[in-house]
């Protein structure tokens, strides 16, 4: 199905999302924005989708916001307010709202919104020409798409407060290092890499690979005994769902 600005391509069991304006490094638009959620919104309701694949053509993840627009002066604090609203930070609150793998494939620059919306995936592969960088600061602005709120969840609260705090760049070294990225890998073939290694992921049942990610995220807001309450009501209904007994069955036929 045709979507602006990205090209959405579903391959079972996989499903990927290419942001598509190269000639900008893929920065922003409202309809892009919507693209996304669309698209977003088609990989969860496949049965056929396990995982879902988020990257950028050309040579970049994105860039973010259009900075030359910016420059232009186009639009009135309330502009800012709606795209945030109604666009733009839809797409944070939809991630959430997926209960399958994302991974941000990020081959190139993801700066600012860019940035961010890596962070808001559940896992980030990056090439070795990847760089990322907070760019709010530089143009006098904060992260208005949920950097503030996951970064620290990811690389702990000093550490996110000096990548917001400096705007610096980030290679891919370093990145690995901070837990930024969970793989590096080479330029060469990175997309059939990144498909490869969605593919390790997607070869095991839907049920389990969403209730795990489930799992995870309630566990970040919940004490010991909330989260062994849900989780045992979770194994409650895998327990008896047909992939569970065919992968049993398959353990015991093995040996």
């Amino acid at each position: 199905m045709y979507l602006p600005d990205i090209v959405f391509r579903k391959s079972p069991p996989l499903a990927s999302i290419s942001m598509n304006r190269p000639e900008t490094k893929n920065a922003f638009t409202p309809e892009m924005m919507d693209s996304i959620c669309q698209a977003l919104k088609e990989a969860k309701a496949d049965p056929d989708v396990k995982v879902i694949i988020l990257t950028g053509e050309g040579g970049a993840f994105s860039a973010g916001g259009n900075v030359k627009e910016m420059a232009e002066g186009k639009y009135t604090s309330w502009d800012m307010k709606n795209f945030l609203w109604d666009h733009l930070q839809r797409v944070p609150l939809l991630l959430e709202d997926v209960d399958k793998p994302v991974i941000a494939a990020i081959d190139g620059p993801a700066y600012g919104g860019g940035f961010d919306m890596t962070l808001a995936c559940d896992l980030r592969i990056a090439s070795e020409r990847a760089t990322l960088s907070s760019t709010f600061v530089r143009i006098g602005l904060a992260p208005g798409d949920g950097g503030a709120f996951f970064l620290p969840r990811i690389v702990g609260l000093s550490k996110a407060l000096d990548i917001l705090l400096t705007g610096r760049v980030i290679k891919v070294d370093e990145a690995s290092k901070l837990g930024l990225v969970d793989k590096v890998l080479p330029v060469e073939g990175f997309s059939e890499l990144v498909r490869d290694y969605a593919l390790e992921i997607a070869q095991w049942p839907l049920p389990s690979l969403r209730a795990v990610k489930r799992a995870v995220y309630q566990g970040l807001g919940s004490d010991l005994r909330g989260h062994l309450d849900y989780i045992s009501s979770q194994l409650a209904l895998l327990s008896q769902t047909e992939e569970h007994r065919e992968a049993v069955r398959g353990i015991l036929e093995k040996k």
